[in-house]
């Protein structure tokens, strides 16, 4: 969540020229980014409440990420990020907890 607040506002004022080295229009990435962290800070809370939306939401939100570093990226053959290996832990977790999840309610 704090990632895509930084990186949108990054783009806002350009920050070490970031607006060069991205593939894509650069207010597409800074609008989706602060859209995506608001999402992220939603999911936050449903996973304290313990709503399973909560979790839903978060694993909806990693597989996001991890298509959106390909797309601003511009390439199949991207960087790996910081942000694309927290989305893959996150997708790992989530999938163990709707698992453990499951296992209970059978």
């Amino acid at each position: 969540m704090i990632q895509h607040v930084v990186v949108s506002v990054s783009f806002f004022y350009n920050n070490s020229d970031i607006r060069s080295t991205v593939g894509v229009q650069y207010e597409v990435l800074m609008i989706s980014g602060a859209i995506v962290a608001v999402l992220f800070a939603a999911a936050l809370w449903g996973v304290i409440e313990r709503r399973n939306w909560g979790l839903l939401l978060v694993a909806v939100l990693a597989a996001f990420d991890i298509v959106g570093e390909f797309i601003a990226q511009g390439t199949i053959f991207i960087t790996i990020t910081v942000s694309i290996l927290v989305a893959i832990v996150l997708l790992v977790l989530c999938y163990y907890k709707i698992r453990s999840i499951q296992g209970k309610n059978h």
